[in-house]
Order: structure tokens, then sequence, then C-alpha cells
């Protein structure tokens, strides 16, 4: 058997099962200064478990937009936040932002290379020609011409109509 990059996915998906729930019990249960085993300051392991949590998603969802991504990723350090005001530990915006910071770093780091390929590729055009592009911002409706028949007075009021009601872009 030989390894594949697809058999790299379930791992990841188990891996940051475990991730998640070990940080949720870090983070919940009463291991207040933990972090301080470890050598890292709070503000610091939040910020490693958090980039860390993310740059396993970004594995185990490869077919993902890593912007969705990130932000579910900011979503749960925020509900972090908030379950620890219900147990005996302290929520703070401080440890959001830490998270915060965290998580944008590795998105960052991760967006090298789209970033690499638009300067390659796409150099010479504004960021608004590219939006433009974007094939996600398209219409969804598809653009359809009709073109009256010569001659046909019912045609050429029906394209008058037409193009009242529907002005061209």
């Amino acid at each position: 058997m030989f390894l594949k990059p697809a058999h790299i996915v379930p791992v990841a998906r188990a891996v940051l099962v475990l991730g998640v729930l070990a940080v949720v019990a870090l983070t919940l249960g009463p291991f207040a200064g933990a972090e301080e085993i470890l050598g890292m300051s709070d503000k610091v392991a939040h910020a490693f478990a958090f980039g860390v949590l993310l740059m396993i998603a970004f594995f185990a969802f490869p077919f993902r937009r890593r912007f969705d991504m990130m932000l579910i990723a900011l979503a749960i350090g925020a509900g972090v936040e908030i379950a620890q005001t219900y147990v005996a530990r302290s929520s703070s915006l401080v440890d959001w932002v830490a998270d915060a910071v965290g998580i944008y770093a590795v998105y960052a780091i991760s967006m090298i290379e789209r970033w690499r390929w638009m300067i390659r590729e796409q150099g010479a055009l504004t960021f608004a020609e590219i939006a433009a592009m974007d094939a996600r911002r398209a219409s969804r409706r598809a653009h359809v011409a009709f073109e009256p028949q010569d001659g046909s007075a019912e045609a050429a009021n029906f394209a008058e109509r037409a193009s009242q009601r529907f002005p061209a872009r």
C-alpha cells in the first residue's frame, strides 16, 4: 500500500477532534496555569493552540475555503471565552484576541502560495479587476439575449419592451 495525500484527511480529522477536545478540556477544566508547564504565557498558549487547530483543520478539510475555516475558528474561540464565564474560569477579550492572533498568523501563512500565484499570473491587474474575474462573484442568472427577427412588428415591440425591463449591463 502506498501513502497518498488523501490518506492524510482522515488522520487529520481524528487529530483535529482530539485537539479540539484537549483545548476545550484545558480551557474549561480546572487546569488554570497548565501552560506554565510548557514555559508559555497564557496569551502565547491561546495563540499557539488555536493556530495549530486551524492548521490541522486545513489538512482535515482540504475542499473548504480557508477564510470560512478561519471564521469558524474565531467563533469557537469566542464560544470558549463565553463558556468560561459559566465555569470557575475567567474569560477576557484579550484571550480571544490572542486566539485571533494565532488564527490569523496561520491563515496568512496559508495564503502565501495563493498570493505568489496572483503575483505571477495577474501581477499587471488591479485588485478590482482580479475580483471581477472571480467566478464566485458572477451573476447566478445566465445572460441570454434574444434577437428579434427582421421585419416582424411583434418582435420589434417585444425587443423594445424587453430592453426597457432588462437594460443592458
